[in-house]
Formats: C-alpha cells, sequence, structure tokens
C-alpha cells in the first residue's frame, strides 16, 4: 500500500512521540517539519511532583505515595511537550523492566522512573550506571542478597542478557564474574537494621565493602578486582551492547527488523559516545523510517492506544478509571511489567483476550465523537489512508456510538 503525505506525518508522530501526536501532524507542513517537531526538545520539561521518602513500610504504601507516580507518569504521556522524551522515557522502562509488585515501594519506582527520564535522551552509559546501583532494581533482581561467598546471578544475567551484550555474547562465566563485581550493594530500609548503622537517606541504594566480592575477576576477557562500575565500563566497551540498543531502539521507531549491516553502522554511531539522540537522529535521517513497509508495521500497544483515545478525544468523567481498569485487564499496566524482559510485543498483543477488551475503551469516548462520520472519526485517530472495507462497515455502522466504537477498533487503529 502506498500512504500518503498526511499520513506518513501521521506516523512519524506516532513513532517519535507517544500515542497519536494530533499536535505534531496538525501543525507539520512537510515528513521533515513532522520530525522536528517530534524530536524538539527545547520546551521546558513539566518539573515532577515531589515525593517524600516515606518514614516506614505502612507510609511508603499510602494513597499519595501509590497515586502520584502514576499521575505524573500518565500526564506526561498524554500532553507531555517533549514528545520523543516520553518516548524514549517509555521504551528504557520497558528495557529495564522493574516490577512494583516485586518491589512493592512505589516511591522507589518513582525514583528510578525520575532517573530514566533524566537519561533518556541524554547518554545510555550514564543510564547504565545508574539502573546497576538503582534501590528499585537492587529489589527486583535481588541485588540486595548478592555478596561476598554467597552470590546471587539474576541482575548478572540480565544485565548480560537483556541490558547489554544479548544472547550469544557471552558464557556462564561471564554471568558469575559480572554478578561478582555487582555485588555489595544494598537498599537502606527505615525500618531495618542498615538504617541504625549507615547515617544514609531512607530507602537509597549504599554500597558496603565488607559485602563485596573484592577477589580478582575475569569479565569479556577484562581482568581486575573489578566493582559495579568497572564491569558496566566494560559492558559499554564490547559493541554487541551499542549493536544491541541500536537494533532494539531501531524496531521500536521503524518497526520492521533492521539489515545486518544497518545495525553495524548504527551501532558504531552509538558506541562513540552512547548519546542516545545521535542514535535517535540517524535513524530517523534513514530512508527506512518513513519508508511504506515501516508504516503501520508495529502493532500498537494497549497503553498506546489509551493515551491516543485521550490526546485526541479528550477525557470524559470516567476517563482514568476506564482506561486504568482496561490496563489492568489486558496486562499492560506501567510500573507492572510481567517480567523482567518487558512488555509483550508483536503479535501477542492481538490475541482474543486483548482484541476483545480493546472494546472496553469505547467505555471511555466523549459524546461529541458519536456525530461524526467515518472519515472524519479516523482523521481525528490520526488515521488518514483508511481501506475501502473499514470504511464500509464505519459507514454501515447503525448508530453513531457503535461506529466509534468500531473505529477504535479497526484494523488500522490495531497497528501503527
Amino acid at each position: 500500500m502506498s500512504f500518503t503525505t498526511r499520513e506518513r506525518m501521521s506516523h512519524v508522530a506516532r513513532r517519535l512521540g507517544f500515542g497519536i501526536e494530533p499536535r505534531i501532524v496538525d501543525a507539520a507542513a512537510t515528513v521533515d517539519d513532522a520530525i522536528a517537531a517530534a524530536l524538539d526538545l527545547s520546551a521546558p520539561a513539566p518539573p515532577p511532583p515531589h515525593l517524600d521518602p516515606p518514614r516506614d513500610g505502612e507510609e511508603a504504601r499510602g494513597p499519595d505515595q501509590a497515586e502520584t507516580p502514576y499521575r505524573y507518569w500518565l500526564g506526561n504521556l498524554v500532553a507531555g511537550p517533549r514528545r520523543i522524551e516520553e518516548r524514549l522515557t517509555w521504551f528504557f522502562t520497558d528495557h529495564f523492566a522493574t516490577d512494583i509488585r516485586k518491589v512493592r515501594i512505589p516511591y522507589l519506582l518513582y525514583r528510578q522512573h525520575l532517573t530514566i527520564r533524566s537519561h533518556a535522551t541524554g547518554s545510555f552509559a550514564d543510564l547504565l550506571h545508574a539502573i546497576a546501583v538503582d534501590a528499585a532494581m537492587l529489589l527486583y533482581l535481588d541485588g540486595i542478597r548478592n555478596a561476598a561467598g554467597r552470590v546471587n546471578e539474576n541482575f548478572g544475567r540480565e544485565v548480560l542478557e537483556l541490558y547489554t551484550l544479548g544472547r550469544g555474547n557471552y558464557s556462564e562465566a561471564d554471568v558469575v564474574e559480572a554478578s561478582r563485581a555487582f555485588s555489595g550493594w544494598v537498599v537502606v530500609n527505615p525500618e531495618g537494621r542498615a538504617a541504625r548503622l549507615l547515617d544514609v537517606t531512607p530507602w537509597s541504594a549504599v554500597f558496603v565493602p565488607s559485602r563485596h566480592d573484592r577477589g580478582p575477576k575475569t569479565l569479556l576477557g577484562v581482568s581486575g578486582n573489578l566493582d559495579a562500575a568497572a564491569a558496566v565500563d566494560v559492558l559499554l566497551d564490547h559493541p554487541a551492547t551499542a549493536e544491541t540498543i541500536a537494533a532494539k531502539l531501531w524496531i521500536e521507531l521503524v518497526g520492521t527488523e533492521p539489515r545486518p549491516a544497518t545495525v553495524r553502522s548504527l551501532g558504531a554511531v552509538f558506541r562513540r559516545d552512547y548519546r542516545v539522540m545521535d542514535l535517535v537522529s540517524a535513524i530517523a535521517a534513514d530512508p527506512a523510517f518513513t519508508a511504506d513497509d515501516a508504516i503501520r508495521a508495529r502493532v500498537r500497544t494497549p497503553l498506546e492506544k489509551a493515551i491516543g483515545l485521550v490526546q485526541v478525544l479528550g477525557p470524559t468523567e470516567n476517563t482514568g478509571r476506564g482506561l486504568f481498569a482496561f490496563l489492568g485487564t489486558v496486562g499492560y499496566v506501567p510500573f507492572r511489567p510481567p517480567n523482567p524482559a518487558g512488555y509483550p510485543k508483536g503479535t501477542r498483543l492481538l490475541g482474543p483476550h486483548q482484541l476483545i477488551h480493546s472494546f472496553d475503551l469505547a467505555a471511555a469516548l466523549p459524546a461529541d465523537v458519536r456525530d461524526l462520520d467515518a472519515a472524519d472519526l479516523m482523521a481525528r485517530l490520526g488515521i488518514f489512508d483508511v481501506t475501502e472495507t473499514t470504511r464500509a462497515v464505519l459507514d454501515a455502522a447503525p448508530t453513531g456510538a457503535v461506529r466509534a466504537a468500531l473505529a477504535i477498533n479497526a484494523p488500522e487503529y490495531h497497528v501503527t
């Protein structure tokens, strides 16, 4: 299928932003204008709300602690002024997936979110260093149990397999050596023993030298008395890390599998200084980014569907409650990934359960969309090239409400 310029601009806005991004599409005259608008970081970022460290476990699970992270993040996804920052914050949150159901302290997930957000358009190297000793990650992947003489390999394995090198680029011995290097970190619970012994901020991550394995290690052929920072540097120096992240971000933004030569080229660009926006700009400048086979090549995630509807159709009285219930039903709630590999992607999002419950989103539609004809309705959803089959189904809808429910479940809206 060959796409119009308007559809191509909408594709750019969706991939480099989050949701449907009507502001970018409406303001752009050309595809290049849409790319420039989506990559614009000149607007000041909204300041995050302050959240005091909870004094104990009961306060840690209080309503304000639990709701603040969601309100802040979802608000930015809908209307944040720095659209590429939202796309990359989501990308790296999914990349470093951490589950509140195990961490159990919303404050720690909020702090991790702010860490990811602060580095999402900056340095991947700085982000990886920060995540390796992040309190939420230490709790999620059992880093607090990783000590000399009783090494826990959970984080060591995931950092090699999921976060940097990828499968096939390391050995089991590397997992052990990396885990030894990452040993010695704890999270200070204000009610625990460490809080009485250490003069530090509650819930912070602290290195305890007596718990660290100080013996010599050899990681990916590099030998020395490696600690967490040195181990991260070894991983960043390996070419597979830059290529793995480049390939993953290509799939996120372009939607197709990159060619091996493309991965090598992007990896070389990225590895020079690990500047995320240099990698994004290189991907966006590639002709494949706006090629016909990239448009609608990705399955739209439930979160993208939900955020997109709020962006273009506006909130209703039941929007927040309805969208959160929908995300919970289909297993796509922020801060609650199903496993360390992150949220499901691709055709796994097109199962009967997910497709049936996509109709739940109709409850969040405002009344005024029920008066729109098929073309106007799809244009409101950021879809400008509609198949004759979809148009015929929408035109035959008995009521405006049914037409709107069918539109947000049309094949064109299930992909992006």
